[in-house]
C-alpha cells in the first residue's frame, strides 16, 4: 500500500465525503457504504448515535428518500476533519422544490485510508434568546 501525502490524502477525502450526499441523494446505499469505515459512528439531533456500518445504513435509509436532496454551499478541510455547510431541500412529487429545507453542518471525520469514520450533523436553528430588531437601528 502506497502512502499518500496530506494534501493527497485531503483531496480524496474530500472527494469521499462529496460523493456521501450524492450516494444518499440517489438512493445508493452501497455507495454509501463503500466510502465509511466498519465502525462508522453517525449522530443526528433528535436520533440515538448509531454505531457500525450496519446500524448507520439503516439509519440512512430510514431517511433516504428520492424526495430530498442536499445542497452543498460550503466545504472546509483541515487534517483528518471535513466540515460541509448546506440545506436538506425537500421536493414534491414532480421535483419541484419545497419551502421546508433546514440549513445543516456535518463534521466529518475520517480515517487514514480517508473513509467516513464519523459523522455529526447540526441543524440551524433560531435563538429562542433572539432579540427582535427594530427598525431603523
Amino acid at each position: 500500500m502506497s502512502y499518500a501525502g496530506p494534501a493527497v490524502a485531503a483531496g480524496a477525502g474530500v472527494k469521499h465525503v462529496l460523493l456521501t450526499y450524492h450516494y444518499l441523494d440517489i438512493g445508493d446505499l452501497d455507495g454509501y457504504a463503500s466510502l465509511t469505515e466498519k465502525d462508522v459512528t453517525l449522530s443526528h439531533p433528535g436520533s440515538p448515535l448509531r454505531s457500525g456500518r450496519d446500524a448507520v445504513l439503516d439509519a440512512q435509509a430510514a431517511q433516504a428518500t428520492s424526495l430530498r436532496r442536499h445542497e452543498l454551499e460550503t466545504v472546509i478541510e483541515a487534517e483528518d476533519t471535513v466540515v460541509v455547510l448546506g440545506r436538506v431541500v425537500r421536493c414534491d412529487q414532480e421535483g419541484a422544490e419545497g419551502a421546508d429545507g433546514i440549513d445543516f453542518a456535518d463534521v466529518f471525520t475520517l480515517s487514514e485510508r480517508t473513509l467516513v469514520n464519523a459523522c455529526r450533523r447540526y441543524y440551524y436553528t433560531p435563538s429562542p434568546c433572539a432579540v427582535p430588531v427594530s427598525p431603523g437601528r
